[in-house]
């Protein structure tokens, strides 16, 4: 499990957590690395579609697997229908799905989503992903898709009496289900009960000592619980901007390390019939946090933290899309069309993310744009722009060392033919030497230089 470290004071209000230091160059995300890596992602999942037995097709979560399952295929479908791209295969996914969907006279089971682990029985750990792809993509008046007011009944009928979901009704409410729930509902009708009463949920106990949230109400923050809390609020109130809130985004930003990818297994068992029963399976959610927090900084109201920003967005698209880093397990050459749809959904978002908010500031210079965000509107752009360093004198006698000789050669040679030491002629002889070292060490800098500007990398 994800060992989180003990809460500091919180920091206040007027400054924001500092991020993890990094390099001094200006943050950056190069759009022409974003687009090929959604591009190669977007591939990966085309290479790995494939035929259900029967009728349709999708993915497995472990996508060398044959045999596809509902939630990894809607995600897999999700993925294109985000990135506006077409994907042939279009129809069968939604077939797929059609066919699972359960259907029964009672409305606890009528409408959802099982897993292959669920022993038949619908679960928010499927319906929540595959109805919010349904709303997503706008499939609810085709013929040939799910019913989709049936899903969005199930996820009704099946909150908790405390507003928060379990994997089904009456188990325990746990954040990570509560927030798949919430964004689904959201995009199916944001304006319905049981979505005020999930965001209560959410939102309750949260102080300036617990900003952050956990697996449960109960248990110690960590980064990905605290992300996708952020980002499913955002999508749920997007005009939520509480001071609590503000703590949670400031917390997520002192925890997270934009060099780590923040990957564990949160794992709990699953009691169809109630607390107190014995559990019957155990559920394992597979978390990758760090494209989860680079999303949820993002929806910061204050504007998105560039420089933390930017080296969570290095640390994400390094490497190629066909290692193992990119869509397998931790520590396993099998591929996981979880760390790909992670990754997928970050880089779309980052694509939406508009230049500034409704109180920001965008200057309109010649070759650039400078966004200035809200919190910073009354500073001079003189303050906003990188300014260069200080001389190194040093380091400057070391590139320029027979440049330095010469001028001092002159300066003592002009002194002496002052002072009547020697005559001009002897002051043109002391400087043949120094004058041809330093035209030998220019002309090797020159050539040794690099003719253009470097490559841009990620």
């Amino acid at each position: 499990m994800n060992q989180t470290p003990p809460l500091p004071a919180p920091a206040p209000r007027a400054e924001r957590p500092a991020a993890t230091s990094g390099p001094p160059d200006v943050p950056a995300i190069d759009m022409a690395v974003l687009e090929t890596r959604l591009t190669e992602s977007l591939d990966v999942l085309r290479d790995t579609y494939a035929p259900a037995l029967g009728s349709g097709g999708g993915w497995y979560h472990e996508l060398t697997r044959p045999e596809p399952g509902t939630t990894a295929t809607a995600l897999g479908l999700l993925a294109f229908a985000e990135a506006g791209r077409p994907f042939e295969y279009f129809d069968e996914g939604l077939a797929l799905l059609a066919a699972r969907q359960t259907s029964s006279g009672d409305a606890l089971r009528d409408g959802g989503w099982a897993t292959k682990t669920s022993l038949g029985m619908p679960v928010v750990e499927a319906t929540g992903w595959i109805a919010r792809f349904l709303a997503r993509a706008r499939c609810g008046l085709r013929d040939d898709a799910p019913d989709l007011r049936r899903a969005y009944l199930w996820l009704v009928h099946n909150q908790n009496a405390d507003g928060g979901w379990g994997s089904l009704h009456g188990c325990q409410s746990r954040v990570w289900l509560t927030c798949l729930a919430l964004r689904a509902l959201s995009q199916l009708n944001p304006y319905a009960p049981a979505v005020d009463r999930g965001v209560e949920w959410l939102t309750a106990d949260r102080t300036a000592h617990r900003p952050g949230w956990g697996p449960t109400q109960a248990s110690r923050p960590t980064v990905t619980h605290t992300a996708f809390a952020l980002v499913t609020l955002a999508e749920a109130r997007p005009d939520l901007k509480t001071e609590r809130l503000l703590d949670a985004y400031d917390w997520l930003l002192e925890h997270l390390d934009p060099d780590d990818d923040h990957t564990w297994i949160e794992t709990y068992d699953v009691s169809p019939h109630g607390a107190g029963s014995q559990p019957v399976w155990r559920l394992a959610l597979w978390h990758y946090g760090l494209p989860v927090a680079l999303t949820a900084l993002l929806r910061d109201p204050r504007g998105p933290h560039g420089p933390a920003v930017a080296r969570a967005f290095r640390t994400l698209v390094r490497g190629e899309v066909a290692d193992p880093r990119w869509n397998g397990y931790p520590g396993s050459g099998r591929t996981s069309l979880w760390t790909l749809w992670w990754r997928l959904e970050t880089l779309i978002a980052l694509t939406r993310t508009p230049l500034a908010g409704n109180a920001g500031v965008l200057h309109w210079l010649p070759d650039a744009t400078v966004v200035q965000l809200a919190h910073a509107r009354e500073l001079p752009l003189d303050a906003l722009l990188p300014h260069r360093r200080l001389i190194d004198p040093v380091a400057l006698a070391r590139r320029h060392w027979a440049a330095l000789l010469l001028a001092l050669v002159c300066a003592g040679s002009t002194l002496g033919v002052a002072l009547g030491a020697w005559g001009w002629k002897d002051f043109w002889l002391s400087v043949i030497l120094p004058v041809i070292l330093t035209s030998i060490d220019e002309s090797v800098k020159r050539r040794r230089a690099p003719r253009g500007p470097p490559p841009a990398g990620p």
